[in-house]
């Protein structure tokens, strides 16, 4: 049935293609039960369309531009180009056009630079947040004579997203640095440290090819040589649990206690110097 299914939506596709206003309509349903996996650029556009679909249809109600949410991302299921729209083609109010042209450029400029195969998850939310910024500007067609946003608030969280998610298109990532702490003479993770990993996770996700680089570290009690092979198990730690989300490293070290982040004397049990510093970079 599945198979069958997908065949009627793929042939409603073809038949309806051009016909948004109405028969976009009958592609609600079929496209919002399509399994859709995430991975590269038009995989991610279809999974964000989906999205934005369902709430056109569950939370707006708005039948017509849920279809023509759904055309656009059957298109990219289908491996086509899907392009932002062009806000001249929609009623918008006219002190909204000129920004929403110039977000639309600067989308345009990150997808052809190269931004689909660099960051195609943050590129493919940028584009699906700008259309849904330009669909809630829209007049949700209420006639001709009327221009400007039914619902502002709306505008709002859409063009929010958008300028959060372009920079990540755009490949503009500056270096962030996160710090697990443990606690004395241990390398287990502590639930304030598990939540520093899954924070890790979810912001390094937003980036195709990010440069991950653990250093390790301990206090100054113990000895320099059992030091040493601490700060390397925290490291091994820290990068285990990373990988167990799907996330790899690319360079990892383990300074033992030669560079603490609070200057002590020997055999002094520094909270702060028992960490592992993780740095993320372009």
């Amino acid at each position: 049935m599945k198979a069958l299914s997908r065949i009627m939506a793929a042939a409603a596709f073809v038949g309806l293609a051009g016909c948004a206003d109405m028969g976009g309509s009958f592609l609600v349903d079929p496209f919002l039960g399509e399994d859709i996996t995430p991975g590269n650029f038009n995989s991610w556009l279809a999974h964000e369309y989906q999205r934005r679909t369902g709430v056109e249809r569950n939370v707006d109600m708005e039948w017509t531009h849920a279809g023509r949410l759904a055309e656009k991302g059957y298109a990219a299921m289908h491996g086509e180009s899907v392009l932002p729209w062009v806000p001249s083609n929609w009623n918008v109010a006219d002190g909204d056009l000129a920004e929403l042209e110039a977000a639309r450029a600067r989308l345009m400029a990150a997808l052809n630079s190269g931004g689909r195969e660099r960051a195609p998850e943050a590129c493919a939310k940028s584009q699906v947040y700008y259309d849904g910024w330009l669909e809630q500007a829209h007049d949700n067609d209420y006639g001709p004579g009327f221009k400007g946003p039914v619902q502002p608030d709306y505008v709002a969280s859409e063009k929010a997203a958008y300028y959060e998610w372009i920079p990540l298109c755009e490949g503009m990532m500056d270096t962030q640095t996160f710090i697990i702490y443990f606690n004395w003479d241990r390398y287990d993770l502590t639930d304030e440290a598990v939540r520093t990993v899954n924070e890790i996770v979810d912001f390094v996700g937003r980036y195709a090819s990010p440069n991950i680089a653990l250093d390790g570290h301990t206090d100054t009690s113990g000895s320099s040589s059992y030091n040493v092979g601490l700060s390397e198990n925290r490291v091994d730690t820290v990068r285990d649990a990373l990988s167990e989300r799907g996330v790899g490293t690319t360079s990892a070290q383990w300074f033992g206690e030669t560079r603490p982040a609070v200057p002590s004397g020997d055999g002094v049990r520094e909270p702060l110097n028992r960490r592992v510093e993780l740095t993320v970079s372009p």
